[in-house]
């Protein structure tokens, strides 16, 4: 992804996946798919060793909606990027 993708989020969120601000109108599953969730979250943690309340605690934000996902996601990603720059 390109460095706008992971930009300030400025609405809210209807995606858990870069860029927020758009569905993908061929995957775009109204109800938001609890796997796909968790999976979005765990994208920016990799390399990252979890440990099991770890793993107990992403799968519990999953069941939050896109908008609050969506808003996670971003600012994990965004804060990944910020401390791979120093």
């Amino acid at each position: 992804m390109n460095n706008t993708s992971y930009g300030p989020l400025h609405v809210a969120p209807v995606s858990v996946r870069a860029p927020f601000d758009l569905r993908c109108p061929l995957i775009y599953d109204p109800a938001g798919s609890r796997l796909d969730r968790l999976n979005a979250l765990r994208e920016p943690l990799a390399g990252v060793e979890l440990g099991v309340y770890d793993h107990r605690m992403l799968d519990w934000l999953a069941g939050w909606d896109t908008p609050t996902v969506g808003a996670l996601v971003s600012l994990m990603h965004r804060a990944r990027r910020a401390g791979g720059a120093r």
